[in-house]
C-alpha cells in the first residue's frame, strides 16, 4: 500500500480524502494539523459567539435574498436593474 503525501495536500483535498476514507487515522490527525496551522476566529465568550452566529446568519440571508431577486428578475416580468433600483442596492 503506497502511503500518501497528506502534508502535500491542500486543505480541501484534505478533507474529501478523509470523507472517502473515514477510517483512516493518520489522514485525519493530519487535516486537523492543517486547520490549526491558521486559526480561525478564537472565541472568547458566549456573547461573542452568538454575534459571530448572528452575522453569518444575516450574510445568509442576504444572500437567499439576493438569489429570490435574480429569480423573479428571471420570469422577465420585472428588469433585475429595477429591482435592485427600487431597494437602492
Amino acid at each position: 500500500m503506497t502511503r500518501k503525501n497528506f502534508q502535500g495536500m491542500t486543505k480541501q483535498e484534505l478533507r474529501a480524502y478523509v470523507l472517502q476514507h473515514r477510517d483512516d487515522q493518520e489522514a485525519f490527525h493530519a487535516l486537523t494539523d492543517k486547520l490549526r496551522e491558521k486559526p480561525g476566529i478564537e472565541i472568547t465568550s458566549t456573547e461573542q459567539m452568538h454575534e459571530l452566529i448572528e452575522a453569518r446568519l444575516d450574510e445568509a440571508d442576504v444572500r437567499d435574498a439576493y438569489t429570490t431577486l435574480e429569480e423573479i428578475a428571471a420570469t422577465g416580468i420585472i428588469p433585475f436593474e429595477h429591482i435592485k433600483r427600487e431597494l437602492g442596492i
